[in-house]
């Protein structure tokens, strides 16, 4: 019962899925940034080299100059609209056997981990990371650090947040290493 409550109180609930934060999208966002903004420039080159061009073959450096305008439009709505369902489908669950984190939004991919596998919840932050406030929670569930398949890492959780999470994770990686002992 104790267990509960302590989870209400701090705000992850069980059996609640939790969204990554609204400063999520921004760091989605600036992973896919430099190809907007290279194209963007692009534009604006073409679109500035428009002065040299002879009067005669002035009409196709305009046309030229607006087709990557749209091209570049489009480019940005589209990858806007992808980093949009990519944070509003990453989400985590707090269940009594398990941590499970769900995301993609054409392929839904779910990884769960029992918590008694759980061996380390490490928090990183960038200097981007720092500035936006937010954390990237590494959760570590095997002894060999350098393989992919051992972690389990949310992206950019809010600060205070991430400090919440690994201390529930922990909590209960502690609770269930006991029972497991208690057990045998």
């Amino acid at each position: 019962m104790q267990t509960g409550v302590t989870t209400i109180i701090s705000g992850l609930e069980d059996n609640k899925k939790h969204s990554l934060g609204n400063r999520a999208f921004i760091i989605f966002f600036s992973r896919r940034l430099k190809w907007i903004l290279f194209l963007f420039a692009i534009t604006a080159g073409v679109w500035y080299a428009e002065r040299w061009i002879p009067p005669a073959q002035a009409e196709w450096g305009t046309y030229a100059a607006q087709l990557l305008l749209a091209v570049s439009i489009a480019y940005f709505a589209f990858i806007f609209l992808e980093t949009y369902l990519e944070y509003r489908y990453y989400t985590y669950l707090f269940t009594e056997e398990a941590f499970i984190m769900t995301y993609g939004y054409l392929v839904r991919n779910e990884v769960a981990t029992l918590y008694h596998h759980i061996q380390n919840v490490n928090i990183e932050r960038s200097v981007l990371d720092r500035a936006i406030g937010v954390s990237k929670l590494i959760i570590m569930t095997g002894s060999d650090r350098d393989t992919r398949r051992n972690q389990i890492v949310l992206p950019a959780i809010g600060k205070k947040k991430a400090r919440m999470v690994q201390n529930e994770l922990l909590r209960r990686a502690r609770r269930h290493a006991a029972a497991a002992l208690d057990e045998e």
